[in-house]
């Protein structure tokens, strides 16, 4: 219990200051392809350097292997920079209200793929979860469309890649050596090297230059801003890591609810450090949102899975 206390502590704590350090290098470096792409080439070229130097057992790769790992992967590139495109366009604690409603999304996919069919309290319990988002978009301040938009494509991402891992990940789920933290890194390094092409396109190689007139204002360097990078990279694969550490030594509706934990975390830290205004009304959107998050975790676990009729 300890040990896992300890995993979800640190899970926490890299996660709550990466999101504060990304949001902080956005509002500097406005470059979110280029960001979270090296983001993932940071996690890939760690995680070879552990391999290559025996500081972890290696990871039994085959072209079968791959093959199984690449829907995974692509959803978690697209996942990766629609989140990190999302956190530059509005505020980040709205960007993880909206993330909230992805068992929303899990839930359809789990029907259409799975033909998993839940009992009906758990499709209720996903109503708090969509009228909260709706509240809070509606009085969110810094709202636009295409930071809702970007943050639902995450979802629908990160939902397709559970999805795509359960159905292609099957004939691997003995391997000793797809610990949790090699299969992360194996999907980070294919996912880095999906998304390398486009941002090359949408980016191109960007001068550690600020954008915003308030970092250009304050003549804000190189060094700082190469810092920052380089920081968040850490953490966000530190964060990633540990959390496959947590999912893999507790039950998925704790990690569920874990998870929610985590996001009112980084809702609150965000409000606070960036002391980003809030009506009311967004205030109580986002608590709906949240308590049925939770809610859903509990009933889920609560009510049995109904296998689809053929």
């Amino acid at each position: 219990k300890l040990k896992v206390g300890g995993y979800f502590a640190l899970w926490y704590a890299f996660n709550v200051v990466f999101n504060l350090l990304n949001k902080g290098l956005l509002n500097v470096w406005c470059r979110p392809w280029t960001i979270s792409t090296v983001q993932l080439g940071f996690g890939a070229t760690y995680c070879a350097m552990l391999w290559v130097l025996g500081l972890r057992r290696r990871p039994n790769v085959s072209w079968k292997l791959l093959k199984a790992m690449f829907l995974p992967s692509l959803g978690h590139a697209v996942g990766n920079v629609a989140s990190c495109v999302s956190f530059s366009a509005v505020a980040i604690s709205f960007s993880h209200i909206v993330k909230s409603a992805e068992p929303a999304v899990g839930a359809l996919f789990s029907a259409l793929f799975f033909g998993e069919i839940y009992h009906p309290f758990v499709y209720m319990s996903l109503l708090p979860i969509i009228g909260g988002v709706a509240l809070c978009s509606a009085t969110e301040l810094s709202f636009n469309w295409f930071g809702f938009a970007t943050a639902m494509t995450s979802n629908f991402a990160f939902a397709g890649r559970n999805v795509f891992s359960k159905i292609t990940m099957r004939d691997f789920e003995k391997d000793p050596t797809l610990i949790p933290q090699n299969t992360y890194g194996l999907i980070s390094i294919i996912a880095f090297l999906l998304q390398l092409p486009f941002c090359l396109l949408v980016d191109g190689i960007p001068a550690l230059l600020p954008t915003s007139a308030s970092a250009i204002a304050a003549a804000v360097p190189a060094s700082t801003i190469f810092g920052y990078l380089m920081a968040s990279s850490l953490l966000y694969h530190l964060y990633n890591e540990t959390s496959y550490l947590c999912l893999n030594n507790v039950s998925p509706v704790s990690f569920s609810i874990g998870n929610t934990i985590k996001r009112v975390c980084i809702i609150f830290a965000s409000i606070i450090f960036f002391k980003t205004a809030i009506l009311p009304l967004n205030a109580l959107g986002s608590i709906i949102a949240i308590a049925g998050t939770m809610l859903y975790a509990y009933t889920k676990a609560k009510f049995p899975t109904k296998p689809k009729m053929a």
